[in-house]
């Protein structure tokens, strides 16, 4: 087992997903990550476009923050904390005006379990209505006890939907209960609640006709290479043009990894469509030959003994096995969140997708390094010459560790020169 794994977590922005568009021009309802703070307090921010019946566009901001990142106060009710928000919109170009708002949301709880659950956050959505271009955002949170101040920036696109027939407005991603009730999720992170995973969407339609309408959409949740992993097909009506309709379609629990929900409307010939990506942190275990391939990959940071025991496991006692494995690493047994095991597909992913080799990216020789020890402290790259190729060095800190790769065939597959460095 390696005691490493955790220390160094790994902020992977998943790569935002294309919308495809068909016959009638329509706004591209543009898929972008969301964002998260990379110092304390710690936060979420989904920025999104959204669409009113009166064919405006207007930016739509959800912030979350979880409550063990704010500073708590004893009193005498229990505990009270505080946060406070700044979204601004600067316009990009010769416009000075700046959009946005400024708030604080306070907070008071009866027990400090309640404080100190990753699972209770505060969730602040707000509107606003900016002229059609181009904008650079900045969200910022602030604790207003410890006095700690974090922000995100990015840059968004707001069309002018006014002559645009039909148009999608962004995606929002949540979870949806058994009454139909939408909650956010601005951080996109989902875990054993995947099987509630719903959206949240508005059509603009501003052709002639009477109301109500009925709509048929087609939905797909699809994994990381664009294949889908479930997808149907559902019918709803509304009563208006922009109306927001919920979606909680049948799709069941996903397994770790990334995904995208694709929304598609379809009219005869005619079909628009849009995404937005999401990843899943904790599962339930993998079953049939994806449970034996994970056990490859699980015997980069377990004994061989151990994966052995798990591999001769029946199917049914499989499941039991697999959380069993997952326990005895969690650096927190009392909260929600295994930690490392979250660490460990955050790692296995990236790997996938970052490194070259015979087969899958993590059975490379830099992917099963990087899950092991993490990313590098320091990269040294040599250039190929007549006498050798080219080399990649890893630096490892702490404990000190000098992993040499070498491109010997000249196409970015990496083989480990020193093996005794891990």
């Amino acid at each position: 087992m390696n005691p490493t794994l955790p220390r160094r977590p790994l902020w992977c922005a998943l790569a935002a997903l294309g919308l495809l568009l068909a016959a009638l021009p329509a706004l591209a309802a543009n898929d972008r990550p969301s964002l998260r703070s990379l110092q304390p307090p710690y936060f979420n921010a989904d920025l999104s476009v959204a669409v009113d019946s009166s064919s405006r566009a207007k930016v739509r901001a959800v912030v979350s923050v979880p409550y063990p990142e704010l500073n708590w106060l004893k009193t005498e009710q229990g505990f009270s904390a505080g946060v406070a928000i700044v979204v601004e919109l600067r316009p990009q170009g010769r416009s000075k005006r700046l959009y946005g708002d400024a708030w604080e949301r306070r907070l008071r709880v009866t027990d400090y379990a309640t404080s100190a659950s990753m699972r209770n956050q505060v969730v602040e959505t707000r509107e606003f209505d900016v002229p059609p271009g181009r904008y650079s955002v900045k969200v910022s949170v602030r604790d207003v006890r410890a006095l700690l101040l974090s922000e995100v920036r990015d840059r968004i696109e707001v069309a002018d939907v006014s002559r645009i027939p039909v148009s999608f407005s962004d995606l929002e991603l949540g979870l949806v209960d058994s009454t139909n009730h939408f909650t956010a999720f601005p951080s996109r992170q989902f875990g054993f609640n995947s099987g509630a995973l719903g959206v949240r969407a508005s059509v603009l339609d501003r052709r002639a006709g009477a109301w109500p309408r009925a709509y048929a959409y087609h939905w797909k949740v699809v994994d990381e290479s664009g294949g889908p992993i479930h997808e149907g097909d559902t019918t709803i009506t509304v009563t208006r043009s922009a109306e927001p309709v919920v979606l909680r379609p049948p799709h069941g629990e996903l397994f770790i990894g990334g995904y995208a929900f694709e929304l598609e409307l379809r009219e005869g010939k005619t079909a628009w469509r849009t995404s937005r990506a999401f990843e899943v942190e904790e599962s339930g275990p993998p079953r049939g030959r994806e449970y034996e391939q994970m056990l490859e990959a699980l015997a980069y940071i377990a004994e061989n003994a151990e994966v052995e025991a798990m591999r001769n496991k029946s199917a049914a006692d499989q499941g039991a096995a697999w959380d069993a494995f997952w326990r005895r690493r969690d650096p927190t047994p009392d909260t929600p969140r295994n930690e490392y095991q979250i660490e460990f597909f955050r790692r296995l992913r990236y790997a996938d997708q970052h490194f070259l080799g015979f087969g899958p990216g993590w059975r490379s020789d830099m992917g099963r390094a990087y899950i092991r020890y993490g990313p590098p402290d320091q990269i040294e790259q040599r250039q190929p010459t007549a006498a050798q190729p080219g080399l990649e060095v890893w630096y490892y800190n702490q404990p000190y560790r000098r992993l040499v790769f070498s491109d010997r065939e000249g196409f970015g597959r990496f083989t480990l020169l020193n093996p005794q460095g891990e």
